[in-house]
């Protein structure tokens, strides 16, 4: 065999076997890449998606993150939450989350607006959180402080202690600097953890505090309550607002057992 025929056959095997170990290392890598990252997606950087907002093509983005890093609940393509709503401001960076995702419940029906009040109208008995069928009723002033008022047009006075508005259910809970902070409590006076906010509001953090008030939903609130919000159609809305000069508008949570009965 001639010395060139040799000199091509090893130059060719070399070839090959440099092709094979190329292509086995991309594969070595492409597994790894699979096994310790996935698609998520994430806020655009700049960009803010606000709560009940549609959300559009430029707001978002797929990224490749570490496996580690995916939080339950994420989402892996882009067409997956293109159009959908979030129920809380969601920060550049963040990922979406199905939890922060509206349910069809929490927004506006036909017919309906969403009404927020100030806390210092409305008097929670029960601990509330977004989302909790509330039943909303009246509870009259004395006898001698209604002796004066007509009776009410928009609502009907049955007796002399109380009388039940409606039904609704309890669409936003926020914060003096209207966050979203989920949950409510009827407690009377703040505890000492709570007294900046008194003072100063809630402060936000971008990123860490936004998911941070997405683990206390259901669970405690990070700030003082200031508003509270309703989808209310326009005759729940005048009702309930000719009811709170005839005394303390109450709420309180329907129990799991009374929301099932037909």
């Amino acid at each position: 065999m001639k010395k060139q025929t040799l000199l091509l056959i090893s130059l060719l095997s070399f070839l090959l076997a440099g092709s094979c170990f190329y292509a086995a290392t991309r594969y070595i890598d492409a597994l790894a890449i699979e096994r310790l990252f996935a698609p998520v997606v994430k806020v655009a950087e700049g960009k803010q998606i606000d709560p009940f907002e549609p959300i559009t093509r430029e707001d978002v983005v797929l990224v490749q993150e570490e496996v580690d890093e995916i939080l339950p609940g994420s989402f892996q393509s882009l067409e997956s939450v293109l159009g959908k709503r979030s129920s809380q401001t969601i920060y550049a960076g963040e990922q979406v989350l199905k939890q922060k995702l509206t349910d069809t419940q929490l927004l506006p029906e036909k017919g309906e607006a969403r009404y927020e009040f100030p806390l210092t109208s409305i008097e929670p008995i029960t601990e509330l959180r977004k989302g909790d069928r509330v039943k909303i009723w009246v509870k009259y002033k004395p006898p001698t402080e209604l002796e004066h008022l007509p009776e009410p047009t928009h609502f009907r006075k049955t007796n002399a202690t109380a009388d039940l508005l409606f039904e609704s259910r309890l669409a936003t809970v926020k914060d003096s600097n209207g966050t979203e902070i989920y949950t409510l409590k009827p407690s009377m006076l703040p505890g000492p953890d709570h007294m900046d906010a008194v003072f100063n509001g809630s402060r936000e953090k971008p990123l860490l505090n936004g998911e941070k008030r997405y683990r206390d939903y259901r669970a405690q609130p990070t700030a003082l309550t200031a508003y509270i919000g309703f989808n209310l159609s326009d005759q729940q809305y005048v009702a309930l607002s000719e009811a709170m000069m005839y005394g303390t508008i109450q709420i309180g949570q329907i129990s799991d057992a009374e929301d099932r009965t037909p």
